[in-house]
């Protein structure tokens, strides 16, 4: 289990030197490579001399190629036919705004949402009925699993849109992305994904799932930072897209005689970035998707979930309740623990060097990095243990 990959990347996290890390579902607390990675960047922005290219908005000099990079270093990760199908965002709130704002909906049409869904998923949807659209959002059985037939039978002949999370925030429930995918297709509906608690813990391509956009903020899994996100978005449903901020970009221009914004290739999801991007987010999380790609996908979900089953197993063991699922399918990284008593438990372990969240109400949070070891796990059980005899 501690593979030694997994300890040098534990070594990058100087949370880990403070307490056994258990919160990488609400942020990754930084990492020593994707610091370096910003202090170049501003070593990068004062490197200039003559025959320096800028390139407006999209930065100058050496930024320009480390923002090509990491573009193209993504969409290889997220198994994406090309650049073009990737823009940048701030976060994932962004990339749903600008796919539910630009979309070209009809008085009549809805947008299908689950309950459990992340604010920040659930709020542009509801604002979609500005647009004269109907937000319509589907209710899970016991706050939480919320199934694909549950979701699906929220949809009807009127539905355009459907908007999921890959893996809950709220409760580690995941969904079976590709399944959903086809049946939303058989009908009409576009699939819209917030990928933040399944990428950089599981494998996720999106040709081989067939959904239709996928956005994400790159704070958790991804190993970066605040600030920089990004949004896939298939050719299909990125050609009806208008861009929300008209804005000078590698997809959009100003014809000067006409005096008209001028779109080459309306399928170019870049189209959609608003002017000046996180450049120095975007170095972080080049940093980060390369010490990913370096370790594999493979091996880090293999990793992690072998540590997701120890630690359930070890809890049930000890008597706590665990209302995320066990099976692999609908299951990643974290884990919903009942505790009536949540903050209480949160701060005793926090006191005695293990860091998790609290969760939804009589809940704690416990998730698992990649570069969670054998030792920290059994450190939270011990708390836990000490917890239930105090």
């Amino acid at each position: 289990m501690d593979e030694r990959w997994v300890r040098a990347l534990r070594a990058q996290f100087p949370v880990t030197e403070k307490t056994a890390f258990f919160d990488i579902a609400y942020e990754n607390c930084g990492s020593r490579f994707a610091r370096e990675a910003m202090e170049r960047f501003y070593e990068d922005k004062a490197a200039v001399g003559p025959g320096l290219v800028k390139a407006g908005g999209a930065g100058k000099g050496p930024a320009i190629e480390v923002i090509a990079r990491t573009r193209a270093r993504l969409a290889r990760f997220l198994g994406a036919p090309d650049i073009r199908r990737i823009a940048f965002t701030k976060n994932t709130n962004e990339g749903v705004n600008l796919l539910l704002q630009g979309f070209p909906f009809r008085r009549g049409d809805s947008v299908v949402v689950g309950d459990l869904e992340h604010a920040s998923v659930l709020m542009p949807c509801l604002n979609v009925r500005r647009l004269g659209a109907e937000c319509r959002v589907a209710r899970s059985p016991d706050g939480c699993t919320l199934p694909e037939e549950l979701l699906l039978s929220a949809a009807d002949g009127t539905t355009r849109i459907m908007v999921v999370s890959a893996v809950q925030s709220c409760s580690g429930y995941q969904l079976d992305l590709k399944r959903l995918a086809g049946e939303c297709h058989t009908r009409g509906i576009y699939l819209i994904v917030d990928g933040i608690q399944a990428l950089g813990f599981r494998r996720m391509d999106v040709s081989d799932l067939g959904i239709d956009a996928l956005t994400a903020s790159c704070y958790k899994g991804l190993l970066a930072t605040e600030g920089v996100g990004f949004l896939y978005c298939a050719q299909a449903l990125m050609e009806q897209v208008a861009p929300v901020f008209a804005a000078d970009s590698p997809a959009l221009g100003i014809d000067r005689e006409s005096w008209s914004i001028t779109c080459p290739d309306p399928g170019d999801a870049r189209k959609l970035e608003n002017g000046t991007i996180s450049f120095m987010g975007i170095y972080g999380l080049d940093a980060g998707l390369e010490r990913l790609m370096e370790i594999g996908m493979d091996r880090v979900e293999r990793h992690v979930s072998d540590c997701f089953e120890y630690l359930y197993r070890g809890l049930e063991g000890l008597g706590f309740v665990i209302d995320t699922p066990f099976l692999p399918a609908r299951r990643c990284h974290s884990l919903l623990v009942r505790e009536q008593r949540s903050q209480e438990l949160v701060d005793y372990c926090l006191e005695r060097g293990v860091l998790f969240s609290r969760g939804r109400d009589g809940h704690v949070r416990i998730s698992v990095a990649p570069f969670t070891t054998r030792g920290d796990m059994d450190k939270l059980l011990d708390t836990f243990r000490q917890w239930k005899q105090a």
